[in-house]
């Protein structure tokens, strides 16, 4: 299943790229110069949650490449937040690998300049202490007043779950 999942996630970003190049967003970003997203990532399957990323990063570089300066906030709620860890204590043995994969993920996003929180209810509501999410997280009150602010200020949602 590992390496399916593996071929099939390959098979289908070189497919997405190969069809993009053929594809444009002209008309919804004609215009733009810069563009604001909050994410709320909510998925706890790793490897949709893999998918996702791959996915968000995908669309981070075609903003770039369309001319368009993408501002990117990332919101962690739900069962995604266990693999926002330093540590495997709150994932199962066999999910150790889609942790490690985040980790590499959630540092690659904050070299880009994502801000990327974690909802502090949803850290409570599984058993996470504040200290095991990775360095670039950071903690916040309530990951739904996040949403709402940044919605507020213009951010279009995208919601990942």
């Amino acid at each position: 299943m590992k390496k399916a999942w593996t071929l099939s996630l390959l098979t289908l970003f070189l497919l997405s790229t190969a069809h993009a190049a053929a594809l444009s967003n002209k008309q919804a970003l004609k215009g733009l110069s810069k563009v604001n997203i909050v994410c709320d990532i909510t998925v706890g399957d790793p490897q949709r949650l893999i998918a996702r990323m791959v996915f968000l990063d995908e669309t981070y570089t075609q903003l770039l490449d369309a001319g368009v300066k993408p501002g990117i906030v990332m919101v962690f709620r739900g069962p995604a937040s266990r693999f926002v860890t330093r540590t495997d204590r709150y994932i199962k043995p066999a999910q150790r690998k889609y942790r490690l994969e985040m980790a590499d993920w959630i540092a690659h996003f904050g070299r880009l300049g994502f801000v990327i929180e974690q909802c502090g209810i949803a850290a409570k509501s599984n058993g996470i202490d504040r200290k095991d999410f990775l360095p670039q997280v950071r903690l916040v009150a309530n990951g739904y007043v996040s949403l709402v602010g940044y919605q507020s200020r213009g951010y279009a949602l995208l919601p990942m779950d």
